[in-house]
């Protein structure tokens, strides 16, 4: 099978999960996890390892094959969309960062299951350099999507000097098994995701382990073993800020979809007419909708595109066009949240009802929406510096 012929079944996979994971998105919210069942079709469709290494059992697949697969499962349920975009961005990441050492101890025992999941910002951490690697004395992280089911882990631990001043950012990696899964993630939307917290406490992280994040921002990674494929030089950073907003495509495109199917049997009432989709305000209202949904479809898919486009060039994306990946990635949130307002709105109040469609995907977006990496504020402002001769705020980017 050709790697065409192979992106193309990955889509389908996903495009044929799709009803079952909405008759599912009740149980797997109320679970506050991702149902056993959702996770065996997710794995046999191979949709964790869309951007895993072949040599490790994945497809290498591109970015743009990775939206396309994150949207549509998205488009199923929220929580399902949000586990397959942050467990198989991990892929990319761990293979990037690492060294073929460290690929070969996650991989080499038994490959088919390992799933990956992390936190890059840790809310405490408490850490020390000694011979042969760190000992993390205590670290807290929060919002540690997939760790219900991962088998791996990808952590940010940040380095500070005498005077408490941050020096370096350590990317590190470690079984799941030497970490302790909190019950916290009791929340307003994407709860099927069980994104608890973790903790660390005494553990031994080894230097082939640990790699710097500030080196790796700017494309230099350790693993030498995997320089020949495009794939693996794709920007780190607003590679991960694209997983977190895709979902949220997903999630409005199936807002759209159950507004139109719906509509044709809704009656008005003082509207004018007998039918609500005989109005002008809901064309106009639909219309606006869909139109803004397709705005952010092309602000996403162009960060894909130029993010592939760069990885196949040969040469790592420059800072500039990193920072304006962002503000398309901040922007297309805005649109998104826009477009869902404007549905609701031509809704009625019926949406308010537990256990209705609208609901759950107002919830699930609002609850994406807030991350503060996606806030179309600060990429908007971000960019706007770099465009007006300015240095970006975001530093490290």
């Amino acid at each position: 099978m050709t790697k065409v012929m192979e992106i193309d079944v990955l889509l389908q996979r996903a495009r044929e999960m799709v009803p079952g994971l909405r008759e599912r998105a009740k149980e797997t919210e109320e679970m506050r996890r991702i149902p056993e069942s959702t996770m065996k079709e997710l794995k046999e469709a191979g949709l964790f390892k869309m951007l895993r290494p072949k040599k490790y059992g994945g497809f290498e697949a591109d970015m743009k094959t990775y939206s396309d697969v994150v949207v549509e499962i998205s488009k199923g349920c929220g929580s399902t969309g949000w586990i397959v975009a942050l467990c198989a961005i991990r892929e990319l990441m761990v293979a990037q960062s690492f060294s073929e050492k460290t690929h070969l101890e996650i991989f080499g025992q038994n490959e088919e299951d390992v799933l990956f999941a992390g936190v890059y910002e840790p809310r405490k951490c408490l850490a020390r350099k000694v011979d042969g690697g760190y000992i993390v004395e205590e670290g807290f992280w929060m919002f540690c999507s997939g760790s219900l089911h991962a088998t791996w882990g990808y952590f940010g631990l940040p380095i500070t000097d005498e005077n408490g001043k941050l020096v370096d950012q350590i990317l590190l990696t470690l079984p799941f098994n030497e970490m302790e899964i909190m019950d916290d993630w009791y929340t307003m939307g994407l709860r099927g995701t069980g994104s608890n917290s973790v903790k660390m406490n005494n553990v031994f992280i080894p230097d082939h382990r640990a790699t710097s994040f500030v080196e790796a921002l700017e494309g230099s990674f350790q693993s030498k073993h995997l320089r020949s494929i495009p794939l693996y030089n794709t920007a780190l950073f607003p590679a991960l800020i694209l997983s977190l907003g895709l979902p949220g495509l997903g999630l409005v495109k199936h807002a759209l979809e159950f507004f139109q199917e719906v509509l044709p049997n809704r009656k008005a009432v003082h509207m004018g007419v007998d039918y609500i989709k005989d109005a002008a305000s809901t064309h106009a209202i639909v219309a606006d909708a869909s139109l803004k949904i397709d705005s952010a479809s092309m602000h996403f898919y162009r960060v894909a595109d130029e993010l592939d486009k760069w990885a196949e060039s040969g040469k790592y994306m420059d800072r500039h066009e990193r920072v304006k990946a962002l503000a398309d990635i901040g922007y297309a949130n805005q649109l998104l949240k826009e477009a869902l307002d404007l549905l609701l709105l031509g809704s009625g109040s019926g949406y308010v009802y537990e256990g209705h469609p609208l609901q759950r995907i107002f919830r699930d977006f609002m609850t994406l929406y807030s991350h503060r990496s996606l806030s179309p504020t600060v990429t908007k402002e971000n960019y706007g510096r770099v465009l007006s001769g300015l240095e970006s705020n975001a530093i490290r980017y």
